[in-house]
């Protein structure tokens, strides 16, 4: 499927935005760790979040979708055994958040996915979990996909986690680490990769029960065994997806609502606010959502996105657009994620004239020199990617998205959305 763009000003729209996917990965495993059901209310229903669903299935948990939410039913044994590999197709939260939470339990488990997933490294969450009892087998090559987890539950004790590239290799490690036969201490090399998103598995973690104590800047201590309450839990909107809908309204002289938000909000990615404010947009915080209005022009910026990377191609493209050379640093981890960010976002922004320069850890762009042929966007097959240059479209038009349905990792409905800026 192929989207092109047309150019559009002065956009004025009252949009929702889907739940969050961070948090309903989550919601899914630490319901499916609890003692009793859980209802989850507002969850993601996507392609990536599903994938975290029918491998739970595969586990032996119960999960009913129903609209509006899924309720969670966790086996009476830790784990089902499945007579086949668990297909992860191109997630990567699904395939750390799940290494570890197989480990909790008893059984043999292979896990498999996309070519892409097969390059997307797992050795130092491997590592670690080796460390608590649990034993590995990469049938392929050491560190990746395919892998088989031969598990016997988590012995506890000391575990170090390298989450250098990836906080998931943490967040992993705590979600399980309650389960253990004693207390675990988990330490962790710095700094993580995006480690708002560890705060957030921690802050979920204590929403259902859970004791931690941190004793000191890189360490935690978790007193085990502890189990996770079930019950209600409803999860956010998402900020990630809320973004390309802030920067339609910043590209094109606009004013859009998103909802529902909240400035209380658990995800590192609502910061990406802070940043439209810095060049030049003005955000305001309603009773249901939050607003940002253009100031018609932008201002370049330096940043440092190590703890929101997922917000690098979205700032890439404002950053075309800004009078001055804007730099994007400390984001070296993007060439693991679904494709490599880095090189895919300063492709596609030649291919609209933009000048810039690929560094080994983010990314130099030219502003102001964007200019409006009819170009094909190659998304990379990353979702992010074609959601970030279909922003590109409102300013220049005449860009076609090529593999649109990528989207729906993510973001399913981000067409039908992006549709309601122009009406």
């Amino acid at each position: 499927m192929r989207k092109t763009i047309e150019s559009i000003s002065g956009i004025k729209a009252r949009l929702s935005v889907p739940g969050s996917k961070s948090i309903t990965h989550r919601s899914l495993m630490l319901a499916a760790l609890a003692d009793g059901e859980s209802e989850i209310r507002n969850p993601l229903v996507a392609d990536d979040t599903t994938i975290t669903a029918d491998a739970l299935v595969q586990m032996g948990v119960g999960i009913q979708w129903k609209p509006g939410s899924v309720l969670v039913a966790p086996p009476s044994k830790r784990w089902s055994q499945p007579s086949e590999p668990i297909l992860l197709g191109n997630s990567g939260t699904s395939t750390r958040l799940l290494l570890a939470l197989a480990a909790t339990g008893v059984g043999d488990f292979t896990f498999d996915g996309a070519p892409r997933l097969r390059q997307r490294p797992v050795k130092p969450l491997v590592s670690a979990l080796e460390m608590l009892g649990t034993r590995f087998d990469c049938t392929e090559t050491d560190g990746f996909l395919p892998l088989r987890v031969i598990a016997r539950g988590l012995s506890g004790g000391k575990v170090l986690v390298d989450a250098r590239q990836s906080g998931q290799f943490l967040s992993a490690v705590l979600m399980a680490a309650p389960c253990a036969g004693k207390e675990v201490t988990v330490e962790w090399l710095e700094p993580v990769a995006s480690y708002p998103y560890v705060a957030m598995t921690l802050a979920m973690m204590g929403e259902r029960g859970i004791d931690f104590r941190k004793d000191r800047a890189n360490r935690i201590i978790v007193p085990a065994p502890q189990r996770y309450a079930g019950g209600r839990w409803t999860v956010e909107a998402d900020c990630s997806s809320a973004s390309y809908l802030w920067a339609a309204a910043a590209l094109t002289g606009g004013d859009v609502l998103t909802y529902p938000l909240s400035p209380d909000s658990l995800q590192g990615d609502c910061r990406f606010l802070e940043i439209l404010e810095r060049m030049g947009c003005r955000v305001t915080w309603e009773e249901e959502g939050v607003r940002v209005v253009s100031s018609g022009e932008l201002r370049p910026v330096d940043l440092d996105l190590n703890e929101m990377p997922d917000m690098v191609p979205t700032l890439a493209i404002l950053a075309a657009f800004a009078g001055g050379v804007s730099r994007i640093r400390n984001v070296a981890h993007l060439r693991v994620k679904e494709s490599d960010r880095l090189q895919a976002v300063s492709s596609e922004l030649s291919k609209l004239g933009v000048p810039n320069r690929e560094l080994p850890d983010g990314l130099e762009i030219c502003g102001g020199a964007a200019t409006s042929p009819k170009v094909g966007i190659d998304p990379h097959d990353d979702h992010r990617i074609a959601m970030a240059f279909a922003v590109a479209g409102l300013r220049v038009g005449g860009v076609e998205i090529e593999d649109a349905e990528v989207v729906a990792k993510s973001f399913p409905t981000f067409w039908e959305t992006f549709e309601k800026l122009k009406s």
